[in-house]
């Protein structure tokens, strides 16, 4: 599948509006500021087999901090809102999931361009377009994603 400049450039565009938010989202505030978090862990699986990489994240429905966790290579996350492995936020979110190959280094030529760079179907990119849910409750959850 050959990738035209127009979608590549789609696709810088829609991770640089995620990492926008990540970045106004996750800055700012001091301490009185935080809500109360639980420990969230999981696995992402796709077709059946552990995701190997990407970002996870949690989108409140109230309240405006995010959660999110990297996807280590066994497919596991943990994620983190205030600090380190703290967790989300109390209550329901939307969640997206990012997963794409590792483009460093490849040129145009090479054979690896013209392969689609997103691991997973797009529609997981997105809190709007992923159908992923989740509920955090008080005390430790483990909160798993089967992708299709």
């Amino acid at each position: 599948m050959k990738i035209s400049c127009s979608h590549f450039f789609k696709q810088i565009a829609a991770f640089s509006a995620v990492l926008s938010v990540l970045v106004l989202v996750g800055c700012g505030g001091n301490a009185t500021d935080q809500k109360p978090v639980a420990e969230v862990k999981g696995v992402v699986s796709y077709e059946g087999k552990p995701l190997e990489r990407g970002q996870i994240i949690f989108f409140p429905e109230f309240g405006a901090k995010i959660g999110q966790g990297q996807i280590q290579p066994d497919g596991s996350y943990e994620l983190t809102t205030y600090e380190a492995g703290d967790g989300a936020l109390l209550g329901k979110h939307q969640v997206a999931i990012i997963s794409e190959r590792d483009m460093e280094g490849v040129l145009p030529e090479d054979a690896e361009a013209d392969q689609e760079p997103s691991l997973i179907p797009t529609k997981y990119n997105l809190q709007k377009t992923s159908g992923l849910t989740a509920e955090v409750k008080e005390g430790g959850n483990e909160i798993n994603f089967e992708l299709e």
